[in-house]
């Protein structure tokens, strides 16, 4: 079975596993419970391991206690939360949302390392780390989902590969090394065996394969007819499922700009050299989101209110995914060449579109409108009329250096 074929599988057993749980819970949740952010954080002050119901098959209570005792071994502040992420949920399918919410809401402390559920995709694991990045925890948490060792290996192994490469402190040494083979040949095929299955789950598997398997022929003919379009780039995918709800693309976008206004009023002026930027950025960035026309633009302001917050940070990170910004965060750099090009650009790309770009798939584009009224990837505008085919959202350039040369 594809690696596409088995994340959808496996997201939609997540999804049929949340509604499942958390059924019989919705009047706790929705009454004076504590919220779902509260019940993860209070679980993590007795175990460092908070592991939903949904993921207790392949993360049983023996390998958790294992996990635990691995991350006490460390003497790291290493917490790991493994929880399914759907859109709609008390995190709105967001990892970032679920950090951050788990983080708030654990006891005051100074450093904090957090091993994460993806919320992309359930087989997969997001690193974050405050105040810093002394552990180079994101980078060492997305390596661990790199490496050939891992291709078929179950959420536990992985978590635990993902303890081991913070712990060994060389995150961005590990990460390359593990993506160095990205533009090489064709990695090894994968196992056509699916990775841990109980022999109780057999009906449901049957009940969620089907329909899955149906949902992905399906897209992929959608996927073919929306190609014959355009015929410059037939190879390429355009985001639809993920991109389609513009409406919380654009409240994601309002959260995030009104977030980086707040952190700039609270910025120390002397110990903030990049306050100024931010400030700009901010003010360029409110602008983008009021004249926003769709998408691309509600994608434009997220791009600016990362360059804002790195601004603040004094420490430039990578921007947004080249190929498609609402996917997130890019985890690393590698060389593109567009169709019909010579050259080859360096662009910045979250773990998916790396995963598609290695496997020789066509990766998830963010879609824009040409000037005869077709749908095309929004790179293939040209530069002088929009910002974001001139900057690729932060890949060839910062997102506010290209405001005034475009559009």
């Amino acid at each position: 079975m594809s690696t596409d074929a088995k994340r959808v599988i496996t997201t939609l057993a997540a999804l049929l596993l949340t509604v499942l749980t958390t059924t019989g819970g919705a009047v706790a949740a929705d009454g004076d419970g504590p919220s779902a952010g509260q019940r993860i954080a209070n679980a993590l002050r007795t175990s460092p391991v908070y592991v939903d119901e949904a993921y207790a098959e392949a993360v049983p209570p023996s390998r958790q206690r294992q996990l635990a005792d691995r991350i006490r071994r460390t003497g790291l502040p290493i917490k790991v939360v493994l929880t399914p992420l759907t859109k709609g949920d008390a995190f709105d399918g967001e990892s970032d949302l679920l950090a951050g919410t788990v983080r708030d809401r654990l006891p005051a402390r100074r450093d904090l390392v957090l091993i994460t559920s993806d919320g992309d995709f359930p087989d997969s694991l997001r690193g974050y780390e405050w105040p810093g990045d002394a552990h180079q925890a994101s980078r060492a948490v997305a390596a661990a989902g790199f490496l050939d060792e891992m291709r078929d290996a179950g959420l536990a192994d992985l978590t635990a590969k993902a303890v081991d490469l913070v712990a060994e402190g060389k995150g961005e040494q590990r990460y390359e090394e593990a993506v160095s083979d990205l533009d090489g040949s064709a990695p090894p095929a994968r196992s056509g065996s699916g990775s841990t299955s109980g022999s109780g789950w057999t009906g449901w598997w049957l009940l969620i394969a089907v329909p899955a398997l149906a949902l992905t022929a399906l897209a992929t003919r959608a996927a073919l007819l929306r190609s014959r379009t355009s015929p410059a780039v037939p190879q390429l995918v355009f985001a639809t499922a993920r991109a389609a709800d513009e409406a919380r693309v654009r409240r994601r976008a309002e959260a995030e700009v009104l977030a980086l206004g707040e952190a700039t009023q609270a910025a120390d002026v002397a110990a903030t050299p990049g306050l100024q930027q931010a400030l700009d950025v901010y003010a360029a960035a409110g602008t983008v989101l009021d004249g926003a026309r769709g998408l691309p633009d509600l994608a434009g302001a997220l791009a600016l209110a990362q360059e804002g917050r790195d601004a603040l940070a004094g420490s430039p990170g990578l921007p947004l995914c080249f190929f498609n910004p609402l996917h997130g965060r890019a985890v690393l750099r590698t060389g593109w060449r567009p169709l019909g090009r010579r050259d080859r650009l360096d662009v910045a790309v979250c773990k998916e579109c790396a995963d598609a770009l290695r496997d020789r798939r066509a990766p998830e584009v963010l879609p824009d409108t040409d000037a005869n009224g077709r749908t095309v990837p929004y790179f293939e505008l040209p530069a002088a009329r929009s910002a974001w085919a001139a900057t690729g959202y932060g890949s060839l350039m910062p997102p506010s250096a290209g405001l005034g040369r475009a559009r």
